[in-house]
């Protein structure tokens, strides 16, 4: 039996994903000595993130004052409403945005709707703190010409949703709000086609817009946003419009020519030239057709030169908008858990700052573990699968104690090594298959490195079938491109047999494999901008079950470049990453499962089968007018209407020919009084807050307000000018601003399990995992 002395709560989350951060973990000074946990929010080395935070937590406590009821009203939806599906097998769950995706959208509409600071100069003398006037005199004119906002943001801490919540807060707001300088049209760039790919699983055919709570339900009609591919360029949508390409669709032939290892070296592998270069033109010129657009870069650490080819697209669109609207860009949104230049640099216009500190102390990712073992020795062999055998042989142990943990739950722990480059890859992977020391893994590891040019090659050695990559002169054909994507997809499912993937870059970004447990990093980690181990480590910190299940950890065999990571980059978030001889690290987790060595009659107990239903149950009768009063107090009053009847000049033609063959003046008279309106309003708002049977407390309040408060001078539900006036979109608006808050606030989720079906024996419970309390584990 191994003695351990690692203290496993030490690494359990500190808050809930949904909570503001208020406690975290500081390093030890000393190796080995506990980290202090201390009150208090992790403070960020980005002035102007840092500071921007207190000025958001006073912000957001009042209520988001001084923006537009549009604003409002999607933060409170988002933020402050319960927001309930059904799971797969039918349970209510409850969905809940993470505290830093908050965050992000909260600054974003603080900056842009709030204050208006559209230039970075603004930006940093506002919020840099010392020194800030001498670093805006030393900003660029260059880098003011458009609205730039950096998020940092680390790997699995969603990026992706807050560019859904940046694009309908946009959208909304130039579709409601008169005077919006938003934009109901956007660019999404990926830097490559693995990018590409995954934001595709995500915004193809709208589809996070429907999945997600964006959208308030009564809003929902007027959302109309066509998402466009870079292959589907032709054609043109009638509202909002919503792009989704790689950069090097917007390069100009020129420019495309002139950097062309430039541009396919972010590319990849996924399309012609002459296919690119087909499509390109057509969608320049439709994303270029709008009045207005915003754009939003993933995996945004691409765009640190203002020199790249990257860079002069965004230009040459902000031009193109110049010449139309006289404004350029509506906004850049510039997204990355690196946003780092070549020398290690944090871009200027950081924002946002979501470490990896606060998503371990939040429990959002895995608790990242550098497994320590001394000066790990390379061989002297050509032959890399030889050179770094302590390497692997460590690594592999390891991953067999964290297969060992998950494998009862019917969850598989994935191997990741990273190789220096391909011919490692191809010989380490070889060995791998077919060393009988790695039995676990023979005939179960893929070579996942990809060039610009090449093949999968699937083979057998040993009789174990080998798939792998290629290098040749011909591109990849687009069958061999599905096959290695629909590997990758699959690789944490049991479908898929392969539990260790080999890699060069391929999994640098972009590849959101969640089952990693272990990684063997071999690279060398040499670049100067010390982007690699951050990108390398972020491959296997998003986490296998949601969170606040179990304390999951990802291992890293000792690398240099991640322990320099985590002296000069971590420690100085405070993160306590644990440094643990790799022979005593820890299990973390259980499966929880009847065992079928045991005796399973001993399990025969039946328990009943429950329902999981809930119900929303409403105490509006605690709401008073002066509630009202005060949900109201900053709301402009209305003016009342000038009564008047409405005539409509109808004109029917026959579909085919389109000839007029029917005219008729309908004259349409006014409601008599404002009393049905009171009703209409009151199941407009039960249908808003999910509730029903208020209307016998909720309609005198309506009443009370529409003929007391709403308008400019006080009247009753028989004036004509109200009654000209109830249908109109602003009076509905300003009824459900005031009272959809209120009524939220007042109902409450009740939960009642009822038995269903027949009892359940024990003997066929699923397996599940926890994380375990055994702190001395064999």
């Amino acid at each position: 039996m191994t003695e351990n002395n690692i203290n496993l709560a030490a690494l359990e989350p500190l808050y809930a994903p949904n909570e503001a951060p208020n406690r975290h973990r500081l390093a030890a000074k000393k190796a080995g000595e506990p980290a202090q946990v201390l009150n208090g929010r992790r403070p960020s080395n980005i002035p102007i993130a840092n500071n921007l935070r207190w000025v958001l937590a006073n912000w957001r406590e009042l209520g988001y004052p001084g923006v537009s009821e549009t604003s409002r009203e999607l933060l409170h939806h988002w933020f402050h409403t319960d927001h309930l599906f059904s799971s797969s097998a039918g349970d209510p769950l409850q969905f809940s945005y993470y505290f830093c995706q908050r965050e992000a959208i909260e600054t974003l509409i603080y900056l842009m709707e709030k204050r208006e600071l559209h230039t970075l100069t603004r930006l940093t003398a506002e919020y840099h703190g010392e020194g800030a006037e001498v670093q805006a005199i030393g900003i660029n004119p260059s880098e003011d010409r458009w609205p730039r906002y950096a998020f940092r943001m680390a790997t699995g801490t969603g990026k992706t949703k807050v560019m859904s919540l940046a694009m309908v807060w946009s959208y909304f707001h130039a579709l409601r709000e008169s005077d919006s300088p938003m934009s109901k049209n956007f660019l999404l760039i990926a830097p490559n086609l693995t990018v590409f790919e995954r934001l595709k699983e995500d915004f193809a055919d709208g589809r996070i817009f429907h999945t997600d709570p964006l959208i308030p339900p009564a809003w929902k009609g007027d959302w109309n946003l066509s998402v466009v591919l870079q292959d589907e360029a032709s054609g043109a949508a009638m509202s909002g419009t919503l792009y989704l390409t790689n950069i090097h669709r917007l390069f100009e032939s020129r420019t495309r020519r002139s950097r062309e290892a430039e541009t396919y070296g972010w590319a990849g592998p996924a399309v012609s030239r002459a296919s690119a270069l087909d499509t390109s033109e057509a969608l320049r010129q439709r994303v270029t057709s709008h009045r207005n657009l915003m754009v939003i870069n993933d995996e945004a650490h691409h765009v640190w030169d203002p020199d790249s080819a990257w860079n002069d697209a965004l230009d040459w669109l902000n031009t193109a908008y110049s010449s139309k609207n006289h404004k350029g860009l509506t906004a850049q949104l510039d997204f990355s858990a690196t946003p780092k230049d070549k020398d290690g640099n944090i871009f200027k216009h950081v924002i946002v700052d979501s470490p990896l500190g606060e998503a371990v102390d939040a429990g959002i990712v895995k608790v990242p573990i550098i497994g320590s073992v001394g000066k790990l020795q390379e061989r002297a062999d050509e032959n890399a699968a030889y050179r770094y055998d302590e390497h692997l042989r460590l690594g592999y142990e390891r991953w067999l104690k964290s297969r060992d943990e998950w494998i009862e739950s019917g969850k598989k722990a994935l191997l990741f090594v990273m190789c220096e480059n391909t011919a490692a890859a191809d010989q380490i992977t070889y060995r791998l298959n077919t060393d009988p020391t790695f039995e676990a893994l023979n005939g179960k590891t893929i070579n996942l490195h990809i060039n610009l040019k090449g093949r999968v090659k699937k083979s057998r050695k040993g009789g174990v079938e080998i798939v792998e990559f290629v290098e040749s002169e011909k591109e990849i054909s687009d069958e061999d491109l599905r096959a290695l994507r629909q590997l990758s997809r699959e690789l944490d499912n049991n479908t898929s047999p392969y539990l260790c993937i080999v890699s060069v870059l391929m999994l640098r970004e972009g590849w959101d494999v969640r089952n990693v447990t272990t990684i063997i990093p071999l690279r060398p980690y040499s670049a100067a901008a010390g982007i690699l181990p951050e990108q390398t480590l972020g491959r296997g910190l998003r986490r296998i079950t949601p969170p606040g299940q179990a304390l999951e950890m990802v291992t890293v065999v000792e690398h240099s470049a991640f322990t320099r990571l985590y002296q000069e980059e971590l420690v100085q978030e405070g993160l306590p990453i644990e440094e643990i001889d790799v022979e005593r690290i820890p299990r973390t987790t259980v499966s929880i499962f009847p065992d079928a060595k045991k005796d399973l009659e001993k399990l025969d107990i039946s328990y009943p089968s429950l329902t999981d239903a809930y119900q929303i149950v409403s105490r509006v009768d605690e709401i008073a007018y002066e509630d009202v009063l005060g949900a109201i107090q900053n709301h402009p009053k209305l003016n009342l209407g000038t009564p008047r009847d409405v005539s409509l000049n109808f004109e029917g033609r026959a579909m085919i020919t389109n000839e007029v063959v029917e005219t008729m003046k309908i004259h349409i008279p006014l409601l008599t009084n404002g009393f049905g309106a009171v009703s209409f309003f009151v199941k407009e708002l039960e249908s808003a807050c999910r509730v029903t049977g208020i209307h016998a407390k909720i309609a005198p309040l309506v009443q009370q307000y529409i003929t007391r408060d709403l308008f400019k001078e006080r009247t009753n539900l028989t004036d004509p000018r109200l009654v000209a006036r109830l249908g109109d979109p602003d009076v509905r608006e300003y009824v459900r601003a005031a009272f959809v808050p209120l009524i939220n606030r007042h109902n409450k989720i009740e939960q009642k399990r009822l038995p269903e079906g027949e009892p359940y024996s024990l003997r066929n419970w699923k397996a599940f995992q926890v994380t375990s309390s055994e702190r001395n584990p064999v």
